[in-house]
């Protein structure tokens, strides 16, 4: 009851978002017609309007696509691809393209992709149900997994290294720093003797 009054987007089942699987989601937004009966019975032809439609499957299930005309709440929910069709931008998944991936061969990313799967990340979540429909699946998705696991160790690596460099380049500076002024400070030096 609570959950109803503050609104389907703010309720929580088991201490996680209603919507906390949305990233896992190939969503679409577009532009349809729609057929519309008044117009056309007084027109005496079919009269179509256009409308703002979602499109949204679950990545490796063929089968589940729905398409339904966009609401408030699908805006909420998926910004970042709300956005983009407004600006006009292809609606791209964020993640590793399965093209870039060395790990999948041209033809499997092809029927990845005619399932709805573009993205390591999507295929490393993939449920097992979903997968079945996939030759060396199990196999795919560890690899995938691993991939991910390995990269965000790399990404810590990386991150080190940018550290590890920028501290190496203030030493120079403050090396350099440092002979420039035990330069200033040998003729003064010299001159006092004199």
């Amino acid at each position: 009851m609570q959950a109803e009054l503050m609104g389907i987007d703010n309720a929580v089942m088991g201490g996680e978002s209603a919507y906390a699987g949305d990233s896992r989601l190939h969503v679409t937004f577009s532009r349809m017609p729609v057929h519309n009966a008044l117009k056309s019975a007084e027109a005496g032809r079919p009269i179509f309007d256009e409308d703002d439609y979602i499109t949204t499957r679950i990545p490796g299930d063929k089968f589940l696509v729905t398409v339904e005309k966009v609401t408030e709440t699908h805006k909420r929910r998926f910004p970042k691809q709300w956005l983009a069709y407004q600006q006009g931008v292809e609606q791209a998944t964020s993640g590793t393209p399965l093209e870039v991936w060395p790990q999948v061969t041209v033809s499997m990313v092809a029927t990845l992709k005619a399932s709805g799967v573009t993205t390591v990340e999507q295929l490393a979540e993939m449920s097992d149900a979903n997968g079945q429909a996939f030759m060396g699946y199990h196999d795919l998705k560890r690899k995938a997994v691993a991939f991910l696991e390995a990269a965000k160790g790399e990404a810590v690596n990386n991150k080190m290294a940018a550290e590890l460099s920028k501290r190496d380049e203030e030493i120079e500076a403050l090396k350099a720093q440092m002979a420039a002024l035990m330069e200033a400070q040998k003729p003064a030096t010299v001159a006092k003797k004199a």
